[in-house]
C-alpha cells in the first residue's frame, strides 16, 4: 500500500468503499491520512476584525455593532442560501455608514444608542432561524 502512487491510493479508497471492504478501507484511509491526502478541507474559521479604536475597545459597544451587523448578514445568507462565512457577504464600513453615516473607525460613544437599537428586537429570532438554516442546509 505504501508503494501506491497517491492517485492510485485514492482510487483504491473509492473501490474499497463501493465494494464494502471495511477493513481494507480502514487501512487505506490510514495511509491517506499518513500522507496528508485527506479528501475534505479543514473547516475555515469565520471571523472578522474590528478597527482598533476606543469605540470598539468597549465590549458593550462592540457587541451592539456585532449583533446588528451579524443580524443583517445572517438574514442575507439565508436569503441567498449561502453557507460560507457571513462576513464575506458585507462590509462593516458599509453597515455603519448606512446606519450613522460614517465608517466603522469613526464611530463614537454618541453612536452607541443607534447601533444598540438597530433591529435588536429581531436579533434572537434571526439568530435561531440562522442556526436552523445552517443545520438543515449547510450541515453545520
Amino acid at each position: 500500500m505504501q508503494d501506491l502512487p497517491d492517485d492510485t491510493l485514492l482510487g483504491e479508497v473509492v473501490t474499497a468503499t463501493e465494494n464494502g471492504e471495511e477493513e481494507r478501507l480502514l487501512d487505506l484511509m490510514r495511509e491517506v491520512q499518513a500522507r496528508g491526502l485527506l479528501m475534505f478541507p479543514k473547516p475555515q474559521t469565520c471571523t472578522f476584525s474590528y478597527p482598533d479604536t476606543d469605540f470598539f475597545g468597549n465590549e458593550i459597544f462592540r457587541g451592539a455593532v456585532r449583533w446588528g451587523f451579524g443580524t443583517d448578514l445572517r438574514e442575507l445568507a439565508m436569503s441567498q442560501g449561502f453557507c460560507g462565512c457571513i462576513y464575506d457577504l458585507g462590509s462593516l464600513d458599509a453597515f455603519t455608514t448606512e446606519r450613522v453615516d460614517k465608517p466603522a473607525h469613526a464611530l463614537t460613544a454618541a453612536d452607541f444608542n443607534t447601533m444598540r437599537r438597530y433591529r435588536n428586537a429581531e436579533w434572537n429570532t434571526i439568530d435561531q432561524r440562522y442556526a436552523t438554516f445552517r443545520k438543515e442546509s449547510c450541515g453545520s
